[in-house]
């Protein structure tokens, strides 16, 4: 990944806090109960300005990590012509837990390959011990994981493999 890809996003989390995480999906009416169902090829985190777009890309084995002013999914074809209701769920509180309003990025560390315009991965630390680990390689889109999820896939896909991924790390 180029110094300048890799400098406007790590730039939003040094200078920003993020306030939510955003996955986009449908409403699936054909229930009992309106059921959501997501379809993360992108995702956002909502910042105190703007969001942090993460999107998979390439052979769905790479994140593109850019800025952008708002949710936007026009790029995306099967979200824009989707014949269903296509919404976003906050899952913040998921990950996060109750209570928090915003969070600082302590640690980003990006798992990169020579050859990639982008991270194959990105795990980010936030304030409180709260890691959120992204991996465009799952079959239905990124995968937003913890710490755990990191670590297994270090020992499965990453360096604790054998593999020519390497992780690097900044604060």
């Amino acid at each position: 990944m180029s110094d300048s890809d890799r400098s406007g996003w790590l730039d939003v989390l040094r200078d920003r806090v993020v306030t939510d995480v955003l996955v986009p999906g449908w409403a699936d009416r054909d229930g009992l109960f309106v059921e959501f169902r997501p379809q993360p090829e992108v995702v956002w985190l909502q910042l105190d300005e703007g969001v942090l777009r993460l999107r998979s890309v390439g052979q769905y084995d790479a994140l593109e990590i850019r800025e952008a002013e708002r949710v936007d999914w026009s790029d995306i074809e099967f979200l824009d012509e989707a014949e269903d209701e296509v919404m976003v769920a906050s899952w913040g509180e998921q990950f996060f837990g109750d209570g928090f309003e915003q969070l600082r990025c302590l640690e980003a560390r990006a798992y990169e390959t020579a050859a990639g315009n982008w991270p194959k991965c990105l795990a980010l630390e936030f304030e409180g011990a709260n890691t959120l680990f992204f991996d465009p390689t799952w079959v239905f889109g990124i995968r937003i994981g913890r710490l755990s999820d990191e670590e297994f896939w270090r020992r499965q896909h990453g360096p604790d493999a054998g593999t020519a991924v390497a992780v690097t790390s900044y604060r």
